[in-house]
């Protein structure tokens, strides 16, 4: 840890916490940021976040960049011709921490699901966490293909094949240590290129321990 006196170097970087306004205890700090570099030195990835209470763990990075789960908690979800596997970067959290979560579509040939932007008579993909033990998520989806469907005489955008996402749930700060389950919905449609099946909307579960936090040194 280094000293910065009047926060020079932060300054310099243009990553002074702009959140915290003059006067707070806590001005001049920077925003929390973590690189990922590869064996070369070169950076693979960066994230940098807006306070300094939320900090990304280590088994998230592993999760999103390499897809490392070491036992996390997974469940896999057959509906339709559907297979979805989702994974959270680790099976325990303290109030507050942010965990990452892995989706894994794979969609059988001559079939589809659908992205964003869509009309209304469509079901998007989506994945939802319920806000019963989630205060903030969000999910980044890749792109979806813009596909010409003559017959409709619509273009929308598709995924096909294997689609992997990545996204991001906070535990709420206000839980109790104990044993919860992140509780959440998974919802497609599956189509081809002449029908539609019915939308899925399916529940799911994943186990998360939420441990007291430890008190910091005297």
């Amino acid at each position: 840890m280094l000293s910065d006196k009047g926060s020079a170097v932060i300054k310099k970087y243009g990553i002074l916490n702009t959140n915290i306004p003059e006067g707070h205890p806590f001005h001049g700090i920077p925003f929390p940021g973590d690189y990922l570099l590869d064996a070369n030195g070169v950076v693979r990835d960066k994230l940098f976040l807006p306070n300094y209470q939320t900090r990304p763990a280590a088994s998230e990075v592993l999760l999103k960049d390499f897809g490392f789960t070491d036992g996390a908690p997974t469940i896999a979800i057959n509906a339709g011709g559907v297979r979805t596997t989702i994974t959270t970067s680790s099976d325990r959290a303290v109030p507050g921490r942010q965990l990452g979560v892995s989706a894994v579509f794979e969609i059988p040939p001559g079939w589809h699901i659908y992205g964003q932007p869509l009309p209304d008579n469509y079901v998007a993909t989506s994945v939802e966490f319920d806000p019963e033990t989630v205060s903030d998520q969000s999910f980044d989806f890749p792109k979806a293909t813009p596909v010409e469907f003559k017959e409709l005489g619509e273009t929308l955008p598709v995924y096909a094949g294997t689609v992997r996402v990545f996204g991001r749930v906070l535990i709420k700060s206000t839980l109790k240590p104990g044993e919860y389950q992140l509780k959440g919905t998974l919802r497609f449609q599956e189509c081809n290129d002449q029908i539609c099946e019915l939308p899925q909307n399916v529940a799911f579960e994943l186990p998360v321990t939420v441990a007291p936090m430890v008190a910091g040194a005297k």
